[in-house]
């Protein structure tokens, strides 16, 4: 069992104390603030201690020295850096830290961070860029990854009056097993995860995951394709790093981007930093208000990014710009209730920075046994890639007889190199890539099936 510290019991440092815990890791978390470590000890299974990881003599107090795995996660960048510089100290072998403002890719680049004695920079703006990023080609998708070097993708679809699932069987809208080119691998029902079988009846309001080989991509998209998008121009409503790094992306592909600010002297500021960009422009003003947003031409827009610290202001904001007209709303969500009604009120894709987050950091607690990590939105679900072991239990008979742990299922297989769909009387090799969904607490488990 692994030994984990988090320093800060914040939105992401007890998401991942949470999800580390269900996988039965050995978890403490430390926080200076004594009521959020009270709170924390009421939720979970694990070692709450109030103290500073920047002052060494709590780290030893806690026992920094006999941990696994070091990840600090404050709000403050600074102190992160600081509590993995002494994590080294203390010798632990694996230090992550996870920063708001620093730019993970830049320090990375320029101080080789692994010899300050950072195994790991992980920048939660960039994480959250990427995944919006990742959606923003996408009509009608919510969530996307893909898994064995692009052979397989997993899509997120929300079934709404103009999708062509409703009303349909999954054998109907996939078609026989043996002719099928893409696999409804999970559905979401009114927060509850239903196992999907040919006979399952599609209901509005449904949240979908397919798997699909990368060869039959193209095929799904069409049948996903809710109408084209409207000119390459993009609003963001927001202020601070995650702003200017979306319009930094989305202009490499070529929008046109306004940035809506709060204030005259952030937006100032991004027009010195794209002072020689023609397709930027920044305007201050309130996202939720409709006469702004008519002002900057929001109804003229493909893409709307609500992305404020607020998740009332980014739903909000996605829902008047859905009324307006926009072609797709992104909006930043923090709060799980929320998280899990956003596309209900008119938002496309919903994107949680501790999500984010929580992707590049399980890739590192997992790396000797994952092959790829993805958590997704919905629900408590993992998406994860695996090497079936010579003589492990995933290789003794057919898919179809497997007893793996309940809710446990396989989206796709890659054989020498070669993508497939599952099939109940196929058998997987020792070799294989397999891409499993399943809940958090059924992960070791599922590991020992494959030999792990």
């Amino acid at each position: 069992m692994k030994k984990i510290m988090i320093i800060g019991g914040g939105e992401i440092g007890s998401f991942l104390a949470e999800r580390l815990i269900a996988e039965n890791m050995e978890v403490t978390v430390m926080d200076e603030d004594p009521d959020t470590v009270q709170n924390l000890s009421n939720r979970i299974d694990a070692a709450c201690l109030v103290g500073n990881g920047a002052n060494i003599r709590d780290l030893i107090r806690a026992g920094a020295g006999a941990m696994d795995l070091f990840i600090s996660a404050t709000n403050l960048d600074d102190a992160n850096l600081i509590a993995c510089l002494l994590a080294r100290e203390l010798g632990v072998p694996n230090k992550i830290a996870v920063t708001r403002q620093m730019d993970a890719t830049h320090l990375n680049r320029k101080f080789q961070t692994a010899k300050l004695g950072i195994d790991l920079m992980i920048n939660v703006s960039e994480a959250v860029r990427d995944e919006l990023m990742l959606v923003v080609e996408e009509s009608g998708v919510s969530e996307i990854a893909s898994f064995s070097e692009g052979r397989f993708v997993l899509i997120g679809h929300q079934i709404d009056e103009k999708s062509f699932f409703a009303g349909r069987t999954v054998e109907e809208v996939t078609g026989a097993e043996n002719r099928r080119f893409f696999q409804v691998a999970a559905v979401v029902r009114q927060e509850k995860l239903v196992i999907s079988s040919p006979g399952l009846m599609l209901e509005l309001g449904d949240y979908i995951y397919f798997t699909v080989t990368q060869e039959h991509f193209s095929n799904l998209q069409t049948v996903l394709h809710v109408e084209g998008f409207k000119e390459r121009k993009a609003v963001i409503v927001g202020d601070g790093h995650l702003p200017y790094l979306l319009a930094s992306s989305l202009l490499a592909r070529h929008f046109q981007v306004t940035v809506l600010t709060g204030d005259e002297k952030s937006a100032e500021e991004l027009r010195r930093q794209f002072v020689h960009r023609p397709k930027f422009r920044a305007e201050v003003g309130d996202g939720t208000e409709i006469r702004i947003l008519k002002r900057i031409k929001v109804p003229s827009v493909s893409h709307f990014f609500a992305i404020t610290p607020d998740d009332s202001t980014n739903l909000t904001a996605c829902m008047v710009a859905k009324y307006l007209g926009v072609g797709k709303t992104l909006a930043l969500i923090k709060r799980n209730d929320i998280l899990t009604l956003s596309q209900k009120a008119g938002v496309d894709v919903s994107i949680a920075p501790r999500l984010a987050a929580a992707k590049l950091v399980q890739k590192a607690v997992h790396m000797e046994k994952l092959l790829d990590y993805r958590p997704v939105t919905q629900l408590d679900l993992e998406v994860v890639e695996l090497e079936a072991r010579e003589g492990s239990k995933v290789t003794k008979g057919t898919i179809g007889h497997l007893k793996l742990p309940e809710g446990t299922i396989i989206g796709g297989i890659v054989s020498k190199g070669v993508a497939d769909l599952p099939h109940p009387k196929r058998k997987i090799q020792a070799g294989d890539q397999v891409i499993v969904l399943t809940e958090a607490d059924k992960l070791m488990n599922l590991e020992g099936f494959f030999g792990l």
